[in-house]
C-alpha cells in the first residue's frame, strides 16, 4: 500500500510540474525533460506515469472540465440577472487562476487550441450559454473579460487576475450607467 500511495504522490507532483511548465511555456514550447527535472524524476519514469506531453497536457484539460463543470453548476439558476451571474461566474474562474496552477495551465492550453479549433472550447462555449440568448453580446463580453485579463496578465502565475477582472467588470457597469444616464445607451 506504501508503494501506491508514493505512486499517487507521484503522480500528482508530476501533475503539478508539467501544469507550472504548460502554464509557463504553452503546449508547443513545454519542455518533459524541465518538468522531469522538477519532480526529481528521470525523463523515463516521467514516462511510467504519462506516455507523451498530450496525454499530460489532456489530463490538465480534463481537470478544467471537471473544475468548470462544478463552478457553471453553481450559477445555472436564471434568477439572478444573466449580468450578476456572468460577473461573479469570471470573478471565481480568474480567482481560481490563481489558485490552482493546474487550472490555469489548462485555461492555457485551452486558449492556444481555440484558434484552430472547429467550435467554441468547452468552457467558453459554456460561458456563452450561461449569458442567456438574450444576453448575447453579455456573454462575449464577459469572455472578452475573462479571457482578456488572462492574456495580459503581467506575470504567467496571474497574480491578481481576479481582481483585474473585476475591476473591468466595474468599469463596464460605470460606462454602461454613464450612457444611460445620458440616454445614450447602447441599442
Amino acid at each position: 500500500m506504501a508503494k501506491q500511495a508514493r505512486s499517487l504522490r507521484t503522480h500528482e507532483l508530476v501533475l503539478d510540474a508539467a501544469a507550472a511548465e504548460f502554464a509557463r511555456h504553452g503546449y508547443p514550447r513545454a519542455n518533459l525533460q524541465h518538468v522531469a527535472e522538477r519532480t526529481g524524476l528521470t525523463k523515463g519514469a516521467l514516462y511510467g506515469h504519462f506516455a507523451s506531453k498530450e496525454q499530460l497536457a489532456r489530463a490538465l484539460t480534463g481537470h478544467l472540465d471537471a473544475v468548470a463543470a462544478e463552478i457553471l453548476a453553481r450559477y445555472a439558476d436564471p434568477e439572478p440577472p444573466a449580468r450578476e451571474r456572468l460577473r461573479a461566474l469570471c470573478c471565481e474562474l480568474a480567482g481560481r487562476v490563481e489558485s490552482d496552477v493546474r487550472f490555469n495551465a489548462a485555461l492555457r492550453l485551452m486558449l492556444d487550441e481555440a484558434p484552430a479549433a472547429p467550435e467554441t472550447p468547452g468552457l467558453l462555449a459554456d460561458l456563452r450559454a450561461l449569458g442567456e440568448p438574450a444576453a448575447g453580446a453579455l456573454a462575449d463580453l464577459a469572455t472578452v473579460i475573462l479571457v482578456g485579463a488572462y492574456c495580459t496578465a503581467p506575470d504567467l502565475e496571474r497574480r491578481g487576475l481576479a481582481e483585474r477582472v473585476r475591476a473591468l467588470w466595474d468599469a463596464a457597469a460605470a460606462e454602461e450607467s454613464a450612457q444611460a444616464g445620458n440616454g445614450t445607451a447602447a441599442r
